[in-house]
């Protein structure tokens, strides 16, 4: 049996159908601002993203050069096993032993990583004297076809975005990721 003092009493009372509804409207507002500022929060990840794997893919090319004494070389991909030789880094990039030291992917060098292309929004510009490849020699150093030194820098941005992503590679061959203000993306 219910005692008198379980009841609610006539000054208790719960949420109105109307009340609810008017906290309901007050959230959705709130998310619908704030949904615009968390893509754009998203998509500064994902850029941020794509720059460590490119920063991961140059360690793991430095690790195996010394690991292996030999050269291992990135370079663009065209496909799942061949280098593009339009220098279009878009594509995703690979990155394998170069046995002969000529940059090209011979079908009897070994692959190490193959990297899909970029998403279309993102932008990749790469400087001048990194396009075609990037090599390490046996000595962990960054190197061309020639064996003089390389550097470069992979920059990352998408339109319209206050920043970018980049991978700078000095001549010693240490990557590194920081961010940049584009210019123009």
């Amino acid at each position: 049996m219910i005692g008198s003092d379980q009841w609610p009493s006539h000054g208790e009372r719960g949420f109105t159908l109307l009340e609810a509804l008017l906290v309901l409207a007050v959230v959705a507002i709130l998310v619908s601002l704030a949904a615009p500022s968390l893509s754009s929060w998203r998509q500064q990840h994902q850029l941020q993203s794509l720059a460590e794997s490119l920063f991961n893919s140059m360690s793991l090319a430095r690790s195996e050069a010394l690991r292996r004494q030999q050269t291992v070389t990135m370079c663009p991909r065209a496909s799942d096993a061949e280098c593009d030789t339009s220098d279009n880094w878009q594509q995703g990039w690979l990155v394998f032993v170069d046995a002969n030291g000529n940059a090209r992917k011979e079908p009897d060098e070994p692959m190490l990583e193959v990297k899909p292309a970029l998403w279309t929004a993102v932008r990749l510009d790469v400087t001048n004297t990194a396009k075609a490849y990037f090599s390490y020699g046996a000595q962990g150093r960054s190197q061309t076809v020639s064996g003089g030194f390389m550097a470069g820098t992979w920059r990352f941005c998408l339109p319209a975005s206050p920043t970018g992503w980049q991978v700078v590679v000095n001549a010693l061959g240490r990557p590194r990721v920081e961010k940049y203000v584009p210019q123009s993306c």
